[in-house]
């Protein structure tokens, strides 16, 4: 893979789904990346309950919601 080639699992997107990002308002674009952050945390919070059963409920959201946080840096 030559360097600034996308992750060869990422598909590109295509020429219809730009279309749609760009007819998004600023707000429907927001509204939809904070609907796929809580998916994220969603999904994080069911594998820590899978890794660790004995955690509260109120532990696994922390957890994940502190991934979430700090998933980028």
């Amino acid at each position: 893979m030559a360097a600034g080639d996308p992750h060869p699992y990422i598909k590109p997107l295509h020429p219809v789904q730009i279309e749609g990002f760009r007819k998004m308002t600023v707000a429907q674009k927001v509204s939809k990346i904070w609907s796929m952050r809580e998916s994220a945390i969603g999904l994080r919070m069911a594998g820590l309950r899978m890794r660790h059963p004995d955690w509260s409920e109120e532990k696994v959201e922390y957890e994940a919601r502190r991934w979430a946080l700090y998933a980028s840096t």
